[in-house]
């Protein structure tokens, strides 16, 4: 009979409680059960306090509310359309109704106002998972949330994977403006 001794059952839950641990900490994963498709509107999807990433707040539900919002695009091609006539680049939002971390860091991360400030320069899109599932494809979109940063001609830039701080999204959100900068005066950048 094999021996059960405390030490032995502990190395054998070690690996589990590691996996958990980095499943907790990069966000949700693909394999979470979808919820059906959500509807885009005309109007576009704001962001703020109390908001989940996927509802849409009708402006006279935001003329209420004073706190800062950014103000999402409700698809993809929408948000193209936008970042070619502003000549900004585009801030994508990659969430889903079902994803805890997502609605966690709508509510946390792009409610800080170094956030909603910096989202002036950008074309802000939201990009549901189950909505877009081919937008999801293109960007390889493995793990929710993720945001990625694409310039004006759609070129990926920088990103985040996993639930992060508004520290850690003002950051990126900065480094993605002076890629952009340094593409246009024509300076190598990294990838």
């Amino acid at each position: 009979m094999r021996d059960r001794s405390p030490r032995l059952l502990c190395d054998s839950l070690l690996p589990g409680i590691a996996l958990a641990c980095a499943v907790a900490l990069t966000g949700c994963g693909l394999q979470a059960q979808p919820a059906p498709a959500v509807k885009a509107n005309s109007t576009p999807t704001t962001v703020g306090a109390g908001a989940s990433p996927t509802e849409a707040i009708s402006d006279a539900d935001a003329s209420r509310d004073p706190a800062p919002r950014i103000a999402f695009a409700n698809s993809y091609a929408e948000g193209c359309a936008q970042s070619q006539a502003a000549g900004k680049p585009m801030l994508l939002f990659f969430t889903a109704q079902w994803c805890h971390y997502c609605h966690q860091m709508a509510g946390d991360a792009f409610n800080q106002q170094d956030v909603v400030a910096l989202a002036q320069q950008f074309v802000c899109v939201l990009v549901d998972a189950d909505a877009e599932p081919g937008v999801c494809r293109q960007f390889r979109v493995q793990a929710y949330p993720t945001v990625q940063f694409v310039s004006m001609r759609g070129v990926p830039l920088n990103r985040l994977v996993g639930r992060r701080p508004g520290d850690d999204l003002v950051v990126a959100m900065q480094a993605a403006l002076q890629s952009v900068a340094r593409r246009s005066q024509g300076e190598p950048t990294q990838r």
